[in-house]
């Protein structure tokens, strides 16, 4: 075996050199026409009589052995390589597959080393057939890196064809983020998964998206020179189909001296991207359910249409309507108008409903809802604790109320209360006497205002009559007097009785169990025998609690209290009594 000049060998050189007596460094290319060795063991060459051997018929070794003097000749650009235990030598371009890149690793040094040049490099192109020009800026960048590293630069893309430009429809890209980051203000503050930011409102005149128009239509071609023509048909429906955006409804589209179009705002709204179509909308749809891909749904402007369910731990809160075609399982509502339900709410007792509004559902069981309005179910109320500001009703006959607890300003009217399956509520009404005086001291207000109005209207008239002004000005100015006097008897007549003896009532339809609890205004009325119906009211004053019995073919009530009302408002029992 020859023995070579340097003082240690690199591992895959000694590999080589012990089947070929090297000319050079194997670890870098060889040039076409080159020497590279002379074959030491020729069972691991291929030789030209095995070229048309079936075996190795498609391999590529890309050399060729001169048989008198064994000596090896590269025929491409490349470096040794060992392939089922025969050397090959490996080509160092490589053209991609759809024919539109020619991808190489750029060497700054040959086999002898000498410098590779861009012309070796052109040269095996062209025995590629590759007739794309050669991206030289590219090039000459990946020597100087190889060269300063002293390491070849891998898979650089040196050749490129040119697409064919297809004719399509302009391009329209948002602007702004659907959704806006809730900023950390310190880096080691834990983070909550479910919270991916809120939809952020969108002022009026805003700029939201932008229309780019496509490019002419051009035909192309790839590295080997073959044309790629302009598509005269449009691309065909399918799973590959590229979707672009539309333009919905409250945009205006301004356009510019580059040919894009500026589409802004016309209203102040969300924006939303739904059926691929950009739109400023008061209501947003969240398609499927509010779970861990969606995050929490926080907007700061219009509601909220849930086409799923609100799933465990996850919290929704708009401005004003939230709308759920699903169920509330376990998840926090927080809303300034209605909720709506259409499926039920089933909760932990951790969770809220909270609205400004009324909430409307199918079933609630453990459920802890709050409203400024009215509660409306289709269903059972299951150990669940309701807080309305005016009703709470249960709409069918199987709207029975179960351990719960409901608090309500002026109504309960429900199906049933207790039962086998369930202890007996506690029913309560409760005396809002925040909402009368502040209705009393809105009255007064105005009656205020009216009041010194009307005195300063009357100094103008004696003034305009002393300084003999005509008579139409007179006559308005009585006019106006007239109004105001009017407008202040109204509101004394009209407004003042309707605070002071408001409705106040509890009715249950059907089977009331031992042990509910009625309290209205303090006063707490327990049943202690179960009862086929119940309705207790206060109205001006007077309050009564009656039972309705039915028997075999004839009907009685039965009065099982009377209350008398004090003069400071108190209620006190009276006898029984017995109607026939």
């Amino acid at each position: 075996m020859m023995q070579h000049n340097a003082p240690s060998l690199a591992e895959e050189e000694s590999i080589f050199s012990r089947y070929i007596e090297l000319s050079g460094n194997p670890m870098m290319p060889v040039t076409p026409g080159s020497c590279i060795g002379r074959a030491l063991r020729l069972s691991h060459f291929f030789l030209t009589s095995e070229v048309g051997d079936e075996k190795e018929q498609d391999q590529l070794h890309n050399y060729s052995i001169d048989t008198a003097t064994d000596k090896i000749y590269a025929t491409t650009l490349g470096v040794l390589h060992i392939h089922n235990n025969k050397i090959v030598v490996r080509p160092i371009l490589y053209p991609a597959n759809d024919g539109m890149t020619v991808y190489g690793d750029i060497y700054h040094k040959d086999f002898s080393g000498n410098s590779l040049l861009l012309s070796h490099y052109a040269a095996a192109l062209w025995h590629l057939n590759v007739n794309a020009p050669i991206d030289t800026a590219r090039f000459n960048a990946a020597i100087r890196k190889a060269e300063s590293q002293n390491t070849p630069v891998r898979m650089v893309p040196i050749c490129k064809g040119r697409p064919a430009i297809h004719e399509e429809p302009p391009v329209i890209i948002p602007l702004l983020p659907q959704r806006r980051r809730h900023t950390v203000e310190k880096s080691s503050a834990t983070v909550d998964f479910k919270d991916q930011g809120f939809f952020a409102e969108v002022p009026a005149n805003t700029p939201v998206a932008v229309k780019i128009p496509s490019a002419e239509p051009s035909n192309g071609f790839d590295v080997y020179g073959n044309a790629l023509p302009v598509m005269e048909q449009p691309t065909p429906v399918g799973e590959n189909k590229t979707t672009t955006l539309n333009i919905g409804k409250n945009l205006y589209g301004i356009l510019q001296q580059n040919g894009h179009t500026i589409y802004y705002s016309s209203c102040k709204g969300l924006m939303s991207i739904r059926d691929d179509t950009l739109s400023i909308t008061d209501v947003l749809r969240i398609d499927g359910d509010v779970n861990i891909k969606t995050g929490n749904i926080i907007v700061e402007q219009g509601s909220v249409h849930i086409t799923g369910s609100i799933t465990p731990g996850f919290t929704v809160k708009a401005p004003q309507h939230v709308i759920v075609d699903a169920s509330v399982d376990q998840g926090t509502i927080s809303c300034g108008g209605d909720v709506f339900i259409s499926g039920a709410i089933i909760m932990n007792k951790l969770n809220t409903i909270l609205s400004k509004g009324s909430v409307y559902a199918n079933h609630m069981h453990n459920a802890e809802v709050i409203a400024a309005h009215s509660i409306v179910t289709s269903g059972s109320i299951v150990n669940s604790k309701l807080t309305a500001g005016n009703a709470i009703r249960t709409c069918t006959e199987k709207g029975t109320v179960l351990g719960s607890t409901l608090v309500a300003g002026s109504e309960i009217n429900i199906a049933g209360a207790g039962g086998e399956n369930g202890s007996p509520p506690i029913l309560i009404i409760r005396n809002n006497e925040g909402t009368q005086n502040t209705l009393r001291r809105i009255t007064s207000e105005a009656e205020m205002v009216l009041s010194q109005s009307i005195s300063k209207l009357d100094d103008w008239i004696k003034k305009s009559q002393e300084k003999k002004l005509t008579g139409s000005m007179c006559q308005h100015a009585d006019t106006l007097l007239k109004k105001a006097k009017r407008i202040r008897e109204n509101i004394s007549n009209r407004v003042t009785p309707c605070i002071a003896h408001p409705l106040h009532r509890v009715i249950i339809r059907g089977t009331v169990a031992e042990g509910t609890q009625v309290t209205m205004h303090g006063q707490t009325l327990t049943i202690k025998h179960p009862l086929p119906k119940l309705s207790m009211e206060l109205e001006n004053h007077h309050r009564a609690v009656r039972s309705q019995t039915t028997g075999t073919g004839t009907a009685s009530t039965v009065a099982l209290s009377h209350y008398a009302s004090t003069g400071r408002g108190e209620m006190f029992p009276a006898q029984a009594e017995t109607e026939g």
